[in-house]
């Protein structure tokens, strides 16, 4: 049996705003924002609240808010900068669409909201299926708040 232009029933489609994620990551770039600080919250299995602040587009440091909070170099690499956040995300789209198998845990959408006046993406969900006597440890929920630009 097929569904959706021949893809097998097996098949998982993540469900994701590609196209409003394009035009943000574009508009992003061009903005050339290099010197940028914001908090970063990360709930899930592993947690994250603190302050990133990047200089010339790197990760320069973070300031740890929260006293359970892993650092980010050690737990959330991935989202030290807001390239690499963008980074992620298409990551996470591009190696679990179409033509991964469905199995006992697989995404089903990644939801991204965005400001749309720094485009940045401000909350991240990634949401899934799990079987239920799967029990799963994972981070799937960002959020950032409080972008500042340093220049």
């Amino acid at each position: 049996m097929t569904l959706f232009s021949g893809c097998n029933k097996d098949e998982v489609i993540v469900k994701f705003d590609e196209k409003t994620f394009i035009e943000q990551k574009k508009l992003w770039h061009l903005s050339n924002t290099k010197d940028y600080e914001y908090r970063l919250l990360a709930s899930g299995y592993d947690y994250y609240y603190g302050k990133i602040i990047v200089k010339n587009g790197s990760f320069n440091n973070d300031i740890i808010l929260h006293e359970n909070s892993h650092s980010v170099v050690s737990g959330f690499s991935n989202y030290s900068t807001i390239d690499l956040v963008y980074e992620i995300i298409e990551e996470m789209f591009n190696s679990r669409n179409n033509g991964t198998k469905k199995t006992d845990f697989y995404y089903t959408e990644i939801f991204v909201e965005y400001d749309k006046i720094n485009h940045i993406p401000i909350k991240i969900n990634y949401k899934y299926y799990c079987s239920p006597n799967l029990a799963v440890d994972g981070t799937f929920d960002y959020t950032i708040t409080n972008f500042n630009k340093l220049n």
